[in-house]
């Protein structure tokens, strides 16, 4: 059964990435699940305040989650939940909540179902198969099975951390398709708490504009501690950009800062996918 938290009565939601995998560590892959799920909070109207990046090693996953926990309502894991003796996510994720891992029935019928793997694998290869089987379990754990072409579940401990693969098109087709359970579990909806933002360009320098930013900032924690204005630099390419981001139920008050904003800095309005375009163009 779902559970709602609109009775909670928080204004936000605070989420956590923790992105798990020794390859991202040294170098071998480049993560982007971490960026994919800061947008997602973004479009859900969550508040991110953490990623973590670890190693597969037990006690450091443990420990995160345990410090995690503590204040934060929707933790997202991706990695390590493979066949290999390095995929202690599943084994990991259980301890931190004190559970145990065993085989869960219905990920293996469904293994069965779409992969047929007794057909085609022998016994030691079977039973590292049924390693991404070997789930958390007890009365808090849940798991959503989001497509009948995917038997991997979203495994869920407390509708508090869920555990994702960290292939990227895994991660981000399952996100998406178990968002309608997601806003239903938080009670979210389309509502005051998405979030709204504004993009100005400026020719001036963020010395020239931080004295203004700051007592906007002053001036906009009076209204809500949820307005955030923050400045961009673009190396070499002659302008600064000033981002206003704030909430829905702030909008008529988020609209007259980003027009004193454009006054004040003779500025111009610039939009979010023109900001991203500039902001990720760096190759490295």
């Amino acid at each position: 059964m779902l559970r709602s938290r609109s009775s909670l009565a928080m204004s936000k939601i605070n989420a956590a990435c923790v992105i798990i995998g020794d390859e991202v560590l040294n170098g071998k892959i480049v993560d982007t699940n971490s960026k994919f799920f800061a947008k997602y909070c973004y479009d859900q109207g969550i508040r991110l305040n953490e990623i973590v990046t670890i190693g597969d090693e037990e006690s450091q996953i443990v420990e995160t989650l345990q410090r995690l926990r503590k204040n934060h309502q929707f933790i997202v894991t991706s990695g390590g939940i493979g066949p290999t003796h390095d995929d202690i996510t599943y084994e990991s994720v259980a301890k931190s909540f004190n559970l145990v891992t065993r085989v869960d029935e219905e990920c293996k019928r469904q293994m069965q179902r779409l992969s047929k793997p007794e057909a085609r694998l022998d016994t030691a290869a079977l039973k590292d198969f049924y390693r991404m089987a070997t789930l958390p379990h007890g009365p808090q754990v849940k798991n959503y099975y989001i497509s009948d072409d995917l038997w991997v579940p979203i495994c869920s401990i407390d509708h508090k951390v869920y555990v994702l693969p960290g292939i990227p098109q895994l991660f981000t087709r399952m996100l998406k398709e178990f968002t309608p359970t997601l806003r239903k579990i938080y009670g979210l909806t389309a509502d005051k708490h998405q979030y709204v933002r504004f993009f100005i360009r400026t020719a001036l320098t963020e010395s020239q504009i931080s004295g203004y930013l700051r007592n906007l900032q002053e001036e906009a924690n009076k209204i809500s501690r949820e307005i955030k204005i923050g400045s961009y630099p673009h190396f070499g390419l002659g302008f600064n950009t000033v981002s206003i981001l704030g909430t829905k139920d702030h909008q008529a008050f988020l609209e007259s800062l980003n027009a004193r904003t454009i006054k004040e800095l003779n500025g111009e309005p610039i939009s979010a996918e023109d900001e991203e375009s500039i902001s990720n163009a760096f190759k490295a």
